[in-house]
C-alpha cells in the first residue's frame, strides 16, 4: 500500500512539474498562477497545497531533482572513464550543456524571469556540491604546498564561472553547440584546476 502511495505522490509531482515547465515557454513566469499549473495538470487546488507552498517551491523541487540526479550520473561516468583526476571534477559540464540546450526556450524563459535568482542560485548550489563531492579528496591529496587558494574558494570560483558561461552563452541568439561551449569552459577552468593540484 505504501509504494502504491508514494508511485501517487510521485506521479502528481511530475504532473505538477510538467505542468509548469509546458507554461513557461508560453507566458511570462510571473504571469502563471497556480490555477494555470492546475488547469494544465487536471490537479485539484487542495492536492498541489499538500505537496507545495507555491509555483516557485514546485519549480525548484523539479530542477532540483531531474537535474541533481543527471548530473551525478554524469559525473559518476566521467570518474569511470577518464584517468585524469582534474576532468573527473567537471565532469557533469557537458551533460549540463547538453540539458540546457535541448531545453533553452524553457532555460532562457526562466533565467530572465522573477524566478531565474532562484533557479540560478540553486543550480550554482548543486554545481558546487558536484564539485565538492568530486574534488574534495583529490584536493587533499595532491594540492600544492604553496597553493593558498582555500578549498571552498575553489569550489566557489568553479561553480560561479561555470553559471556565468552558461548565463552567457543561453543568452546567445545563436548558441554554439553544447560540445563547443564545453570545451571554452573547459579551457578557462582547467589551468585553475591544474595549478592548484600537484
Amino acid at each position: 500500500m505504501k509504494k502504491t502511495e508514494d508511485r501517487r505522490i510521485q506521479k502528481t509531482r511530475e504532473l505538477l512539474q510538467e505542468a509548469l515547465i509546458s507554461l513557461i515557454p508560453e507566458k511570462n513566469y510571473e504571469s502563471i498562477s497556480v490555477q494555470d499549473i492546475l488547469d494544465r495538470a487536471n490537479v485539484g487546488r487542495s492536492t498541489f497545497y499538500t505537496h507545495f507552498e507555491n509555483k516557485d517551491e514546485l519549480l525548484i523541487s523539479g530542477v532540483h531533482q531531474d537535474l541533481k540526479g543527471m548530473l551525478q550520473t554524469a559525473q559518476a561516468a566521467a570518474s569511470l572513464v577518464s584517468a585524469k583526476p582534474d576532468e573527473k571534477i567537471i565532469g557533469f559540464s557537458l551533460t549540463m550543456f547538453e540539458h540546457a540546450y535541448e531545453y533553452r526556450g524553457v532555460w532562457k524563459a526562466l533565467l530572465t524571469s522573477q524566478a531565474g535568482a532562484i533557479v540560478r542560485q540553486n543550480i550554482k548550489e548543486m554545481i558546487a556540491d558536484l564539485i565538492r563531492d568530486g574534488y574534495r579528496k583529490e584536493f587533499q591529496r595532491r594540492r600544492k604546498a604553496d597553493s593558498e587558494v582555500p578549498f571552498e574558494l575553489l569550489v566557489h570560483f568553479l561553480a560561479a564561472t561555470f553559471m556565468s558561461v552558461l548565463s552567457w552563452w543561453l543568452d546567445q541568439n545563436n548558441p554554439v553547440p553544447p560540445k563547443k561551449i564545453d570545451a571554452i569552459f573547459r579551457s578557462l577552468v582547467m589551468p585553475v584546476v591544474t595549478s592548484n593540484l600537484g
